[in-house]
């Protein structure tokens, strides 16, 4: 595990990612793979492991890169997300569960969204269930053509269900079982719930999205508390700023939307989301 960090410290800009949110992406990155088949191809056939999502391999920079790259993505920092997923297929071309992830973050109806959805059917033939389960959630695709695992519609969520109750050890199953319920109320209290469950700092993410559910049901005092905590377990990734910054659009106070998106791309100067909310503001004022 040591000389697997040591790989993603040379990977990583160390401007971009400082030590403390380091620590806190790799804790996060460690319980979702220590419950979803971090073990590798060798424990494939144990009943222990066998209906965790199987994004591993054994191969220790593949491994990382999935680690690395599930927790921006959690985080909604999809861009570096995509990065490091990238970077897994191109170490394993097989990565059917990084050609699922990649299909989710790539354009509605692209050439590039149903390649990786044909790579992942391909390469979960041999799989385990839950494993095939995931792939599937690639064949809902809506009306605006995209294919991927977000959502929460009865369809998707009935899915992560089944994965649940295969195993519901499964971290990385948990929050989209929790996050996917289409009832509001309902998605509020399972991660409330899943909040608790995992602590603090690893349920930085789950915090991101009640701060947005909260506002979604009305409160707003509880939805600035929540974007507040995560800026507190989350102080150095981009999107706990960005997440604020859209707290305060709503708000319709851009000038403070407009402080908070700078500090974005003080943090990461890709994020087209927060050059267009800039543009956006310019136009709103």
């Amino acid at each position: 595990m040591y000389k697997g960090l040591l790989c993603i410290l040379f990977l990583v800009n160390k401007n971009q990612l400082k030590m403390k949110n380091f620590l806190i992406l790799i804790i996060a990155c460690l319980l979702i793979l220590a419950c979803d088949n971090s073990k590798g191809t060798n424990q494939q056939n144990s009943d222990q492991q066998s209906n965790y999502i199987q994004w591993t391999n054994g191969d220790l920079l593949h491994d990382e890169m999935i680690r690395s790259a599930i927790g921006h993505f959690l985080n909604i920092e999809r861009e570096k997300a995509y990065v490091f997923f990238e970077k897994a297929v191109k170490l394993d071309s097989t990565s059917f569960a990084a050609h699922v992830m990649m299909s989710t973050m790539s354009p509605p109806n692209s050439e590039k969204q149903e390649a990786h959805y044909e790579l992942a059917k391909k390469y979960s033939a041999d799989k385990n269930e839950n494993s095939k389960r995931f792939v599937s959630l690639l064949d809902i695709k809506s009306e605006n053509g995209y294919r991927g695992i977000w959502g929460s519609s009865k369809e998707k969520n009935a899915i992560w269900e089944k994965m649940f109750q295969a195993e519901p050890r499964g971290a990385f199953i948990q929050f989209h079982r929790a996050r996917s319920n289409p009832d509001l109320i309902v998605r509020i209290k399972n991660l409330e719930e899943l909040s608790s469950k995992w602590g603090e700092p690893n349920n930085a993410a789950i915090i991101n999205f009640l701060g947005y559910l909260y506002y979604q049901n009305g409160d707003k005092e509880k939805s600035k508390q929540a974007f507040d905590k995560y800026l507190e377990l989350y102080p150095q990734g981009y999107n706990s700023l960005d997440s604020m910054a859209e707290f305060y659009m709503y708000e319709k106070n851009y000038d403070e939307a407009k402080k908070y998106y700078k500090m974005v791309l003080n943090q990461f100067p890709f994020s087209i989301s927060a050059r267009a909310a800039l543009k956006n503001i310019e136009t709103l004022k």
